[in-house]
């Protein structure tokens, strides 16, 4: 039997492949007369543009071929003036036949239809990413960023407090504070927007989400410490004129958003998107006398656009507009605008958000481009980032920010032009970019005794050159400038009678240059090697290295590797939102440093020879972040104090986490897909008084069991999801005396679709099992007490919901 495994697993990736496929490739002409096509070609799609093209084949005299298995599933035969054609092949399908139609004319479009998967481990990134596709946004009601990762055991989402519903993400055990996030590569989300910036971007805006865990791209800056969250949004370029979707759950919290993709000619083409949202019922289930969360009003309204010309010059730049009003706290509040007088005899806060965005970027290639060569390219689908399904389901291939324009086709080229672009398909002729970025947002908000306002503008520009060198190498280099200014009061009284008044201000600059360097041999290695030098003035000189490494043993096993450092300034209250939801005293032991920290990790990831297509995988992974310096808001350590504060101060001792994750998917039988997903955290910190402890309200697991069935004419999909999640350390002052961790709590998610010609209709439920964290507000019956705390959450606050909806997509 030992002997049986050892041979199983080595010969495990030799398997996928075995299978080959026959069949014909026919030629119909104007008249009818159908006759073999000798020399015609035929290959698979590969997975991404750039990507390497598998297995290209040329028929014999009789038009026949066999041609191994490929990993895409989605098979093209071409011959020069007939126009190509793409079919998607079973595994258990026999003979396949071409018929290709004789090219009269110019083929507009070409629609590439196809089931995608809702998650799953991209084997292309050098760094190990995680996609959530359109399809995966669509599997719950994901109404905002933060509800879209529920899928996901990479990404646990949960909120910093029990009162304003500010909600963060943790990626690697650590809060998402240490995670860049990224619109289209722009980075996003800075300072003040970070508690309710997940809120801010509507699911139903966004094409796919793409999770990259450990050091990013020095391209995007220094501040990527435990890995990057990167959103590509609905294209200009789709084909589609009109998108809505409605929303209404049992607590009368709905939500309307609107997307229309319109080209107005061959180079100028726009987006719209609109977003609506309003909660309009009160609701305490839980009996303490405060809001399960809050009374929120939200509209955001965005317009992007692309100017595409011929020359391979591309224009892209929009604005965004955003208005937000959040009411919470005790149920019988009448809310006062922030800098209102207010009586303070009931609980209560208030947050408005307001805020602008707008960006420019530019491609300008430095070469002529060959016209023919262009035109090979674009024979081949999906040159660019993974292919994704927009809209959930079937519809058309795009490839993502870079991924802009739609495959499409004027008429079949030759085979010595497919050739010639199988070949040269890395290659990447000379060209720059710059790319500005613009922010202005506004907060202005109470809570209970405590004021916060802020008003913070950042300036992003970035210049970067790219070229290959030879066929092997490839150089990025760059210079980018960040101007932040942040104008930021926090007047606190606490219930002993004191009153403090801090200015949290500060101008920040920060101007680095950065250079990176790619070797690609083949389809077995990726090394990419970079580093940044940033002056900041207000920490002086950075420094970031950063190296990934991906090597292909075989087709289908993957080794990634990376380590790298990060930078981060941080901020004291934003970051941590949730300690002005206490009856605490606020304390700045020292002025906060830099937070520095290394990122150390490792993945394996392999295709299982099992499952409809040959698609299983495998995936195992490991990351460590070390930190250097941190800042610490410790709840523990004055709390029993005269006055009970919260501390913050630099670390002084260590601080890391050892993260430890297995991902497994699966399609037993076509349209049944199962996803696994198990992480394990060690996560400590050293604090005051207490040495090196558990870091609180951290989870040590949470497991994801995913499982989506789709009938054969995709006229429903069923979608179930179930998580286990972890206990986590409580501070000992919110502890039972016996009980120092949260108990292990189940979560379960329920939806099915019915899709029309144009339309989904949906209905779904959350947290079905209804399981709260009980009594999350401690001394919630004497609010404006030194005991009152709202920020000791470990589990979910809102019992089951249930919800409807509907999508509505008229393409053109």
């Amino acid at each position: 039997m030992k002997k049986f495994l050892i041979s199983f697993f080595v010969l495990l990736p030799y398997f996928v492949n075995a299978q080959t496929f026959h069949g014909r490739v026919l030629l119909s002409g104007e008249n009818g007369d159908i006759q073999p096509a000798a020399a015609a070609v035929v290959y698979w799609v590969p997975e991404r543009k750039g990507g390497p093209v598998e297995h290209v084949v040329y028929t014999g005299d009789d038009g026949s071929f066999t041609i191994p298995a490929g990993r895409t599933g989605m098979l093209t035969a071409s011959y020069i003036g007939y126009i190509e054609d793409t079919i998607q092949i079973s595994p258990a399908q026999e003979d396949i036949e071409f018929i290709l139609w004789e090219n009269a004319g110019t083929l507009d479009m070409l629609h590439i239809t196809g089931r995608r998967q809702s998650n799953y481990i991209s084997r292309l990134t050098p760094v190990k990413t995680e996609v959530i596709t359109a399809a995966g946004l669509c599997k719950m009601a994901c109404c905002n960023l933060a509800e879209s990762f529920e899928n996901s055991a990479s990404v646990s989402v949960g909120f910093t407090d029990a009162v304003t519903g500010a909600r963060q993400i943790r990626l690697l055990g650590l809060s998402g504070n240490y995670t860049q996030m990224l619109e289209e590569n722009r980075p996003a989300m800075r300072g003040i927007q970070g508690p309710f910036g997940l809120s801010f971007i509507p699911g139903q805006w966004l094409e796919s989400i793409q999770i990259a865990k450990g050091n990013g791209s020095v391209v995007n800056g220094c501040e990527a410490i435990t890995g990057q969250i990167n959103m590509e949004f609905r294209k200009p370029t789709a084909e589609l004129p009109l998108f809505v979707n409605l929303f209404l759950n049992d607590a009368l919290r709905t939500e309307a958003n609107m997307a229309s993709s319109l080209q107005l000619n061959d180079r100028w083409s726009t987006v719209v998107l609109a977003h609506g949202s309003a909660d309009l019922m009160r609701h305490d289930s839980n009996g303490d006398g405060f809001l399960d969360e809050p009374l929120t009003n939200r509209y955001s309204l965005a317009n992007r656009w692309l100017y595409a010309d011929p020359s391979g010059l591309q224009l892209r730049f929009g604005f965004r507009g955003l208005y937000e009003d959040r009411k919470s706290g005790e149920m019988d509040n009448d809310w006062v605008l922030p800098g209102q007088a207010r009586d303070n005899a009931i609980w209560g806060s208030r947050i408005i958000n307001e805020g602008v965005n707008a960006y420019v970027k530019l491609g300008i290639p430095l070469v002529k481009h060959d016209h023919a060569h262009d035109h090979a390219q674009e024979q081949l689908p999906m040159h660019g980032q993974e292919q994704e399904v927009a809209h959930g389901q079937e519809a058309e291939y795009v490839h993502g920010e870079d991924y802009d324009h739609e495959y499409e086709t004027a008429e079949t080229t030759g085979q010595e032009e497919v050739t010639e672009a199988v070949e040269n398909d890395n290659h990447i002729d000379p060209n720059i970019a710059m790319v500005l970025d613009y922010n202005l947002h506004k907060q202005d908000a109470y809570f209970g005794l405590k004021d916060f306002n802020a008003l913070q503008s950042d300036f992003f520009a970035n210049a970067i050159f790219m070229s290959s060198l030879g066929k092997h190498h490839k150089v990025t280099a760059g210079v980018s400038a960040l101007v932040k200014n942040l104008d930021q009061v926090l007047t606190d009284r606490w219930p002993a009678g004191g009153e403090e008044s801090f200015d949290l201000g500060r101008k920040e600059g920060v101007y680095g240059a950065y250079g990176e360097y790619t070797l690609e041999w083949g389809d077995k290695l990726v090394f990419i090697a970079g580093a940044r030098a940033d002056y900041n003035t207000l920490y002086g000189w950075l420094f970031t290295p950063g190296v990934n490494l991906r090597y292909n043993f075989t087709e289908n096993l993957v080794f990634r590797a990376n380590a790298g450092r990060g930078y981060r300034t941080p901020y004291s209250i934003t970051d941590n939102i949730g300690v002005l939801s206490t009856g605490r005293r606020i304390v700045f032991g020292e002025t906060p440093e830099m937070e520095e920290a290394w990122t150390y990790g490792l993945n394996l990831t392999l295709v299982l020879p099992f499952g409809h297509g040959g698609s299983s995988t495998l995936s195992l992974e490991y990351f460590r972040t070390d930190f250097i310096n941190q800042l610490i808001a410790d709840q523990e350590y004055l709390w029993n104090a005269q006055v009970p504060s919260i501390l913050f101060y630099n670390l002084e001792g260590r601080s890391y986490t050892n993260t430890w994750q297995a991902d497994f998917t699966t399609e037993p039988f076509d349209g049944f897909s199962v996803l696994a997903t198990f992480r394990y955290n060690d996560s400590k910190v050293q604090l005051k008084g207490q040495g090196l402890v558990d870091r609180p309200l951290t989870s040590k697991f949470k497991g994801v069991l995913n499982l989506q069935y789709t009938t054969p004419r995709d006229t429903w999909v069923f979608d179930v999801t179930g998580q286990i999640n972890g206990p986590a350390r409580i501070p000992s002052f919110a502890a039972d005396t016996e009980e120092k961790t949260s108990p292990v709590f189940p979560m379960f998610y329920a939806q099915v679709t019915r899709k029309l010609k144009n339309m989904d209709i949906y209905i779904g439920g959350e947290n079905l099992m209804n399981y709260r964290q009980p009594d999350p507000i401690i001394s919630a019956d004497d609010p404006f007490s030194p005991q009152f705390n709202a920020s000791i959450i470990w589990g979910p606050l809102m019992g089951i919901r249930v919800y409807a909806g509907m999508r509505l997509s008229l393409f053109r």
